[in-house]
């Protein structure tokens, strides 16, 4: 992802161009002042950089996405210009328990389906909310809180978890027939008119499952946002990591 001008006068609006193995697309809002372009591709095999390694990712995009469309080649002229600059791979984290001891994880840390495509703050968010309720109806016992908290965020996990598989292969098509099913997708989308409605379509189905399935009477009032020596730490949506440890 990359920050550019917004020529294009893009204000909700998405751009985006849709290939076999790759899609690019750009995107405004009147409170950015300028556009975020974004970038998701696939490779055969694991891609050879280094983290800090910037001129070498910006070498693999452009190797990605050349020749794509005019668009695009436009948006990648930004990239030796742009203030801001993201590569990373789309990484789903597994693990059969995220506890040990008395630390347990929140969000992304824990169980991360994948940044853009599996509901990540959806998952932390609630993630939060089961644990810290949990945590009051243990007494603040975190032998007890976190097995039911594992327990209880178990099926939203993997449901997220299989929600990604599923958008990652639809926003990054593998066949043409993939690519005319994005395209249909996203013209029936533009026609509808704006509301909530159209914002709900941007729900995926375990977030909505997620917050139908939960309600503020699953869990006793809780009167501050920490018990004891018991606190809360996350960063929902695809951060590096979160967590919740118990002193």
């Amino acid at each position: 992802m990359l920050t550019l001008p917004n020529v294009s006068g893009l204000d909700g609006e998405l751009l985006i161009h849709v290939g076999v193995g790759r899609t690019a697309g750009m995107y405004g809002a009147r409170h950015l002042g300028d556009a975020r372009a974004l970038f998701l591709f696939r490779s055969e095999r694991e891609l050879d950089y280094h983290h800090h390694d910037v001129p070498r990712q910006k070498e693999l995009l452009r190797g990605a996405f050349d020749g794509m469309h005019p668009d695009v080649n436009r948006w990648l002229d930004e990239l030796d210009r742009t203030p801001a600059f993201y590569f990373d791979s789309i990484t789903q984290l597994r693990m059969d328990t995220w506890s040990r001891g008395r630390v347990t994880l929140v969000g992304d840390a824990g169980y991360c389906p994948g940044p853009a495509v599996g509901g990540s703050t959806s998952l932390a968010v609630v993630g939060a909310y089961v644990l810290a309720g949990e945590l009051a109806r243990a007494g603040g016992d975190h032998e007890r809180a976190f097995p039911a908290y594992e327990r209880a965020m178990a099926e939203h996990v993997s449901g997220g978890r299989a929600a990604a598989l599923s958008a990652a292969k639809t926003l990054i098509p593998t066949s043409r027939l993939g690519v005319q099913g994005l395209a249909q997708g996203a013209r029936l989308i533009s026609a509808l008119p704006a509301g909530p409605g159209r914002a709900l379509l941007r729900l995926t189905t375990t977030s909505a499952r997620l917050y139908n399935s939960m309600t503020v009477d699953d869990y006793p009032p809780s009167p501050t946002p920490s018990r004891g020596r018991v606190g809360l730490a996350g960063d929902p949506g695809g951060g590096r990591g979160s967590g919740l440890g118990v002193e």
